[in-house]
C-alpha cells in the first residue's frame, strides 16, 4: 500500500517551562509505504493528532534526553514474553471475599489458591532464568540504547542519570545490567550483606579520566522497585539482599502441592481450572479438615518470605503503612515534580491507585510531560478517560499494530542495536 496522508505536525515549544503556551501547527503531506515504514505512528494530545515517523520520533526522544530529567514507568509489559499477566486478580479477589465474608476457611482457600495462580504463572517461571542468570535479547537492547543515550547526554546542568521506575518483581532488569555491564543503582549498599536504603539513591557516581587529573560523572540507572522484589528479604525490619532467589521460589512451589491434588481440582495447563476451583470453594463443596487448612496456611507463610506488594485491594493500604514503600512513592513524586522533567510510560495500565493518584498531582507541574506508549489501540479510550484534564499528557500508539517491548525500544532509541 502506498499512499499519502495530510497530517497536522504540532511543533513543541522547546521552553518546558509553559507547556500550555499555544502550539504552532503546520500541515504537511506525509507519504507512507509498505515497503520500508508500513507501521503508521500517531501522536496524540488533548486536541489534536499528528502521525510520526519513527525516526522523528527516535530524534525528538534524543532531544529531551538532552534537555530533560528522563524518567521511566515500566509494568508489566516490559517481561510479556517471558511471564504471563493474568488481568484484574484484585477484582477477582475483592469478588470472592464479598461472597465468602461470613466463612473464614473460604475466604483463606480462595485468597490462597489465587495468589498460588499468580505465583505459579507470573514469578515461578522467572525461577530458571535466574539459574542460569539469562537475561533475555528484547531487554537487552532496551538496556543498551538506554545507557548508550544517557552516556551521550551533554548538557552540564543535568546529571547523567536516569530514572527507571518499576512496579515488576522480577530481576529482568538487573540481569540485562550486569550482563552488559552497566553501572545502576538500585538502592543497596555493602557487599557481603547489602541493605537497601533510598538515601543510597541520592549518591552521584564519580571517575577519574584516565591520564588526567579530571572527575567525570558515571552514567547511572537509579532502579526503583516500587512493589519490592524477589531479592528483597525482610530481617529484623531492614530489607536485605537476597542471593537464593532460585531456592526460595522452589520452597513456595513445593509448598503448594495441595492445590494440584483433586481437592481443588486445579489444572497448572489451563488457566481457566482457577474459576471452577474457585466455584468448588464458593458452593461449599470442599470440607476443611484441620490438615487442609494446615497445607493451605504452610503455603501462606512460604509466600509471605517474598517481600512484596501483592496484587491485592489490600495493596494502597500495605504501601503507605510500610516505610519503605511510602519512601519509594515519595522519591516517585519528588522527581515529577523538578522542573523540565519528561517521564515514558509503557506496560503500566495505572490500576494501581497510589502510582495513579501520585502521577495525577505531579501532572499539576506545568514543566513535567508525560508520554504513554499504548499496547493496542483500543486501550487508547481508557487512557485518554484517565488524564483528561491534562494536556500534557501525550499518548503514543500504532494503526494495526501492537507495541511491545521490542517495538517500545525501537520507537524510543531506533531500530539499531548500540
Amino acid at each position: 500500500m502506498r499512499g499519502n496522508y495530510k497530517v497536522k505536525i504540532i511543533k513543541k515549544n522547546k521552553d518546558f517551562e509553559n507547556l500550555n503556551d499555544e502550539m504552532n501547527e503546520i500541515t504537511h503531506d506525509i507519504e507512507f509505504t509498505d515497503e520500508k515504514e508500513e507501521t503508521i505512528i500517531y501522536f496524540e494530545g488533548f486536541s489534536s493528532r499528528h502521525a510520526y515517523n519513527k525516526e522523528d520520533l527516535n530524534k525528538k526522544v534524543k532531544d529531551l534526553f538532552e534537555s530533560c530529567n528522563i524518567n521511566f514507568l515500566i509494568g508489566s509489559g516490559y517481561c510479556y514474553e517471558k511471564l504471563k499477566t493474568l488481568g484484574d486478580l484484585e477484582s477477582l479477589i475483592e469478588e470472592n471475599s464479598v461472597i465468602n465474608r461470613n466463612n473464614k476457611n473460604n475466604k483463606t482457600a480462595v485468597d490462597a489458591l489465587i495468589l498460588y495462580h499468580f505465583f505459579l504463572n507470573s514469578i515461578y517461571p522467572h525461577a530458571q532464568d535466574l539459574e542460569l542468570k539469562y537475561s533475555f535479547e528484547n531487554s537487552n537492547r532496551f538496556i543498551i540504547n538506554l545507557a548508550s543515550l544517557l552516556s551521550d547526554r551533554n548538557d552540564k546542568n543535568l546529571l547523567k542519570r536516569i530514572n527507571l521506575f518499576t512496579t515488576n518483581y522480577d530481576m529482568y532488569f538487573e540481569l540485562s545490567l550486569e550482563a552488559n555491564n552497566i553501572y545502576y543503582n538500585d538502592g543497596f549498599s555493602g557487599r557481603l550483606s547489602p541493605v537497601f536504603s533510598t538515601d543510597n539513591y541520592n549518591r552521584i557516581g564519580k571517575q577519574i579520566v584516565q591520564n588526567t587529573e579530571r572527575e567525570s560523572q558515571i552514567p547511572t540507572i537509579n532502579l526503583f522497585k516500587l512493589h519490592g522484589s524477589l531479592a528483597w528479604e525482610n530481617i529484623s525490619g531492614k530489607i536485605k539482599y537476597r542471593t537464593n532467589i532460585s531456592e526460595v521460589l522452589k520452597t513456595i512451589e513445593m509448598s503448594s502441592e495441595i492445590f494440584n491434588d483433586n481437592w481443588f481440582s486445579y489444572d497448572k495447563l489451563s488457566n481457566p481450572s482457577i474459576y471452577k476451583s474457585i466455584e468448588m470453594i464458593n458452593k461449599n463443596k470442599i470440607k476443611f479438615s484441620r490438615g487442609l487448612i494446615d497445607k493451605i496456611n504452610k503455603f501462606i507463610e512460604a509466600y509471605e518470605k517474598l517481600h512484596i506488594i501483592n496484587p491485592t485491594k489490600k495493596k494502597f493500604e500495605e504501601t503507605l503503612l510500610s516505610n519503605i514503600y511510602y519512601d519509594l512513592l515519595r522519591m516517585y513524586s519528588n522527581e515529577l515534580e523538578k522542573n523540565n522533567t519528561a517521564i515514558f510510560v509503557f506496560g503500566f495500565s495505572f490500576k494501581d491507585e497510589h502510582i495513579y493518584s501520585i502521577t495525577k498531582r505531579a501532572l499539576a507541574n506545568p514543566s513535567m510531560i508525560m508520554y504513554i506508549f499504548i499496547h493496542n489501540e483500543k486501550n487508547l479510550d481508557d487512557f485518554k478517560e484517565k488524564f483528561k484534564d491534562y494536556s500534557n499528557v501525550f499518548y503514543i500508539y500504532c494503526k494495526n499494530k501492537n507495541i511491545d517491548l521490542s517495538e517500545f525500544t525501537s520507537l524510543v532509541f531506533g531500530d539499531s542495536y548500540e
